[in-house]
Parts: structure tokens; C-alpha cells; sequence
């Protein structure tokens, strides 16, 4: 049964830029910062495999190097929630992705979050075959999944078909997979499985799907109300009036190597965006490309907990990019984000909206990843009117030609331990814009004089920067002069860093 349509979510008027910031006060890495306060309801931690970040090193230290020559609201789901997509979980490498190559290996999880819903099994069952040349047992994928029980996998042959809502659950071990054969393209491009989704995975668990390809559906491409343990494998969702893969209400979904583009084609108007996870516990977003679509690319809102965003080339959305709204316990690492171009909007941006029950983001690390070319600016925050935001690793980042500055605090109201470490800032239209005093802020690099401590001051060379290969070279600005402390072990390439002094940014140099 089709679970009732929420009501209509309030939009939030985000076609206008972010308001110029009123100058904080001089920057001060070493004031005292109040200890983590959970909000209301809060869960327990996630464990992490990080260690606790201590005080700044000796204050005032400053090394000198000579140099070388609003945001949008996540698309609020207007009926029922929105998307699914089924992904198989990535294994011990990471995927780095960059928009013309899809699948290079990236480093180890410098974390350890509770996330996703890990590799689905294969098929134990029946083979169910659909061929809509009638060439197979079925001529339509609806036909087959009504005769799908646990363990039965209905496999797809090349060709054009009708959208399908999943009639019936896997169980643990036993899932019900739904394939594209080898040998072209299956292509869902005609009908819809409900009035939400081409394909409606809503109140079903134990589902994989795999191969299939999406497009131009009337409201979301993949939607999923209320399920669990749901995988999507290199998908693609492309072209769809509102979101692209939509999950609302649900637990340990994964969303892997999936290419989503095109989506949000009714621009500001359209619901949810590119990957939408809505009240998620327990989620993974690893290896997809994700561009070009009308809104945000990769969001995680409204109590999305536990979760990872790893190994994903994002770009080219309006944007952001990336971004986590009302949220706590994520990490979004080791993704190559880049040209966001709505006004205001940052490469990864950290919201608190009207919208959420609690308007509290707490417990994110960003770490690991190149944040390139964004019109608001490389990593941001927006507060709709009121919220507050506590325990934010920013470490290891790669910020490199921002428009409005590489991160922009804003007004923002920060709590807990919130720490700056081993970020490169280069070539942005300023490095630091708004309030910054709430970060224990130590061994960035800025283009001048930035915040907090052991700072390196300069503009770094990188080894080929116009094709898009921002390790540094042996001996610029950056190199050996980063923390230990908290530093993922491995860089964005998947190359390990010294265990004493790495080098500043997500690129580790190799001699």
C-alpha cells in the first residue's frame, strides 16, 4: 500500500545570495571552547576511529614561507518521501571520481561510522528473465516482480520498459535483486511505479537494484518511503522534473557508483534534489557522479544520521554541491566537489533549516576532499533563522579558487570542539569570511596572515593545477607542515601519510 502524502514542506526563498557578514571579531584559535551539548533526543555517539583532538600547539606560532610566483534548502519533499536508489556496498578501497573517470581508487575511511547497509547478498533463488521483445519468461519487469520472492533475482534484458513499484520484500539473506542483463542498456523510460517514483521502493527491505537506467521521470527517478536495507548499484537516475534518488523515513540504505544527472529539469520549483536522504539512519553514498542537476547534488537532511559520503565527484550543481542540513553523526570525505553556480552556494555547506524539529547539526567531519571553483564560496554555513552547531572537524581539505572565500562561517553559532587542522587555502577570493574564533584552528595554510596557530603562510605551487592535479609540488608552501593529529591516514589518492609531519591539504606529495 502507498503510504499517505505528507504535507506540502514549507520552501525556504534560497534564489537570492547569502547576506554580506558583519565583521566578527579578530580571530582567537585559543579561547576556550564549551564542551560538546547534545540536543534534544539526542542518540548515542557513533564510534569513531579518530583520536580526540587536543588543545592548539604553542599559541602565536606563525612559520613565514617565502610564495612562489542562501543557500538552497534541500528540496523539501512535497508529497511522500522520495527516491531510492539500491547500491552495492564498496569494499576496502574507496573510489575517487573525477568527471570524466569514474572509478579511481581512493584511500582508506580515515573514520569508523555505523553507515549503509553493507554488500547484499547474491542471489539464492530463481532467475526470473524479462525480454520486452517477448523473447523471455516475462515482457515487462512489473509481471516478473509479481512472481519475485526472497532470494530471486529478476534479470533484465537490453531494451525499454515501464516503471515498477516493488511489490514484495526480500528478508536477510534473502534478498530480491532487480539486474540489468550484460549486453546494453535497460532503460526505464516509460510509466511510473507510483505517483511518486519510475520506480517506488516504498515499505519494502532486502532490495538491490542494479544497472538500471532512469530517465525523465515525471516526479522523482528512485523514491523510497519507510524501507531498509535497500543497495543501489551503478545506477543511473537522469533527467527527472524533481529529485533524482529520493529515501525518506528509513534505515541502512547505500547508494553506490551511481551516475545522477539532469535532475531538478523544473529548476527551484522541483522537489528534493540529486540523492536525497531524508531521516536516514545508517547511510552510504560512495563512488557516484553526481552533476549537472537543477539543485543540491548530495543531500543529507531532517535527522540523517550515521552515514558516510565518501569517494563521490560532485559538481556543476546549482548546489551546494554537498550539503548537510540538520544532521549529526556524518562524514563526507575524499570527494572531488567543484563548481556549485547557484548564488550563495558553497562546494559543502553545513545548514540548520526551519524545517527540522531539532535545528541542530552536530558530530560532522569533513576531511579529505578538493573543493574547487564554488560561487558562494569552497565550505559554508547557513543558519535559515535559528540553530546551533557543535563538534565540526574540518582537516585535511584541499580549497583552491572560491568565489566569496574558501570557508565561510557566517554568524553562525558554534559549540562543542570545533576544529580548523591541515586545510590548504589557495587562490580564493579570500581564505576565512565571517566568525571563526569558535574553530581550534592549527596548521592551515592561508594566501596571508589567517587563524590560529602553527599557520603556514604562502602560495603553494601544485604539479599541474590547470588539469586538475593540485598535489603539491616537492618544496612549495605545504609540504611536511601539517598535525598528525586527526589526520586521516591516508590521502584522497589512497597514498598513506607520514605518521610525524604530513603535508597541509587532501593530496599527500610524492617524491
Amino acid at each position: 500500500m502507498t503510504s499517505p502524502t505528507p504535507a506540502p514542506r514549507r520552501q525556504v526563498d534560497d534564489t537570492q545570495p547569502i547576506p554580506a557578514v558583519p565583521p566578527g571579531p579578530a580571530p582567537d584559535a585559543t579561547q576556550a571552547l564549551t564542551p560538546p551539548r547534545p540536543g534534544p533526543g539526542a542518540p548515542a555517539q557513533a564510534t569513531r576511529a579518530v583520536p580526540a583532538a587536543g588543545g592548539p600547539p604553542d599559541a602565536g606560532q606563525t612559520t613565514q614561507v617565502v610564495a612562489a610566483s542562501s543557500p538552497r534548502r534541500p528540496r523539501r519533499l512535497v508529497p511522500a518521501a522520495i527516491g531510492l536508489v539500491v547500491v552495492l556496498v564498496a569494499g576496502v578501497l574507496w573510489w575517487v571520481l573525477s568527471p570524466s573517470a569514474p572509478s579511481q581508487p581512493t584511500g582508506n575511511a580515515p573514520l569508523a561510522v555505523p553507515s549503509g547497509v553493507g554488500p547484499a547478498p547474491a542471489g539464492t533463488g530463481k532467475t526470473l528473465d524479462v525480454a520486452a521483445d517477448g523473447s523471455k519468461q516475462f515482457r515487462t519487469i512489473a509481471d516478473a516482480a509479481a512472481q519475485a520472492q526472497p532470494g530471486d533475482t529478476v534479470l533484465i534484458q537490453p531494451g525499454s520498459y515501464e516503471g515498477f513499484r516493488a511489490p514484495t520484500s526480500g528478508t536477510d539473506g534473502q534478498w530480491i535483486t532487480y539486474e540489468a542483463a550484460p549486453g546494453g542498456t535497460v532503460q526505464i523510460d516509460g510509466g511510473d511505479g507510483s505517483d511518486k517514483g519510475r520506480i517506488d521502493l516504498s515499505d519494502r527491505s532486502y532490495i538491490r537494484v542494479a544497472g538500471l537506467s532512469v530517465q525523465k521521470a515525471n516526479r522523482f527517478g528512485i523514491y523510497a518511503e519507510d524501507t531498509s536495507n535497500i543497495v543501489l548499484d551503478k545506477v543511473e537516475v537522469a533527467d527527472s522534473r524533481h529529485g533524482g534518488v529520493v529515501f525518506l523515513n528509513g534505515s541502512k540504505i547505500t547508494v553506490q557508483y551511481a551516475n545522477v544527472h539532469g535532475n531538478n529539469s523544473l529548476g527551484t520549483d522541483a522537489e528534493m534534489e540529486a540523492i536525497s536522504m531524508d531521516n536516514i539512519d545508517g547511510f552510504e553514498i560512495v563512488g557516484c557522479t553526481v552533476t549537472g542537476n537543477g539543485e543540491e547534488g548530495i543531500d543529507a537532511k531532517y535527522e540523517a544520521r550515521n552515514g558516510r559520503i565518501h569517494g563521490n565527484t560532485a559538481t556543476d550543481n546549482r548546489g551546494p554541491n554537498i550539503y548537510i542540513d540538520s544532521a549529526h553523526d556524518i562524514v563526507v570525505s575524499d570527494n572531488k566537489v567543484s563548481g556549485a553556480s547557484g548564488p550563495g552556494k558553497t562546494g559543502i555547506m553545513l545548514g540548520v533549516e526551519d524545517y527540522s524539529d531539532t535545528r541542530r547539526l552536530a558530530n560532522i567531519d569533513i576531511v579529505n576532499n578538493v573543493v574547487t571553483g564554488n560561487n558562494g564560496g569552497g565550505i559554508g554555513f547557513f543558519t535559515e533563522s535559528d540553530g546551533t552547531f557543535s563538534d565540526i572537524r574540518i582537516i585535511n581539505n584541499t580549497i583552491v579558487g572560491n568565489e566569496t572565500a574558501g570557508l565561510v562561517v557566517g554568524d553562525t553559532k558554534l559549540s562543542g570542539t570545533n576544529i580548523l587542522r591541515n586545510n590548504l587555502f589557495a587562490g580564493n577570493e579570500q581564505d576565512v569570511k565571517g566568525r571563526s574564533t569558535a574553530f581550534t584552528a592549527d596548521h592551515n595554510l592561508f594566501a596571508a596572515e589567517g587563524i590560529g596557530t602553527e599557520q603556514v603562510t604562502g602560495v603553494p605551487e601544485f604539479v599541474d593545477q590547470q588539469a586538475g592535479d593540485l598535489h603539491l609540488k616537492p618544496g612549495t608552501p605545504g609540504t611536511g607542515s601539517g598535525s598528525p593529529d586527526a589526520a586521516p591516514p591516508a590521502d584522497i589518492a589512497g597514498t598513506a601519510r607520514p605518521q610525524d609531519r604530513p603535508d597541509i591539504g587532501a593530496y599527500q606529495t610524492v617524491e
